[in-house]
């Protein structure tokens, strides 16, 4: 059964974006999949914007915390 819904214009405009040549409904079920670790994983690899720095910075952070509170 099909519905109606109402969205604002600007996000209307988003959605005709995303859709290309595919269907509203099919975009709208692609953003609420729940996607998986590995598939959010998979998703980012390959991106770039991997900062080094924050990456060390968080390890140090980690080994803090995990002497601290496990």
């Amino acid at each position: 059964m099909a519905r109606l819904i109402s969205v604002p214009d600007e996000l209307y405009m988003e959605l005709s974006k995303l859709k290309g040549e595919g269907s509203y409904s099919e975009v709208i079920r692609s953003l609420i999949k729940d996607k998986s670790n590995k598939e959010l994983v998979l998703s980012f690899a390959g991106k770039g914007g991997v900062d080094e720095q924050a990456i060390k910075d968080t390890a140090g952070e980690w080994k803090r915390w995990s002497a601290r509170y496990a």
